[in-house]
């Protein structure tokens, strides 16, 4: 399994338009560092207000965001999800996804 840390250092967000990309990205590393601050103690739920609050920003470019977009900023949250033991069988991302 990957870590955040190997996360970090590969290229987030490679498929799809670059401008759209370039807007959510910064939810992306946001997420990532709050996700580290929290370290591995915290609790599932801890983890999912922090995912929570990175779709928040993604959502603000709902009308931009496109399928190869969608898939590719879905792919990503549940790979940082993984690499923090959320289940990506539960759809999490599901839940805070605007209408993209």
């Amino acid at each position: 399994m990957r870590t955040l840390d190997d996360i970090l250092q590969t290229e987030l967000l490679s498929e799809g338009d670059p401008g759209v990309l370039a807007k959510v990205r910064p939810a992306f590393i946001k997420l990532i560092q709050r996700l580290k601050d929290l370290g591995p103690q915290a609790s599932d739920a801890a983890r999912l207000q922090v995912f929570s609050e990175a779709f928040d920003h993604i959502n603000q470019f709902e009308d931009e965001i496109e399928t190869v977009e969608r898939e590719t900023i879905l792919e990503a949250m549940y790979d940082i999800g993984d690499a923090v033991g959320l289940d990506r069988t539960t759809q999490y991302c599901e839940d805070w996804r605007g209408d993209w």
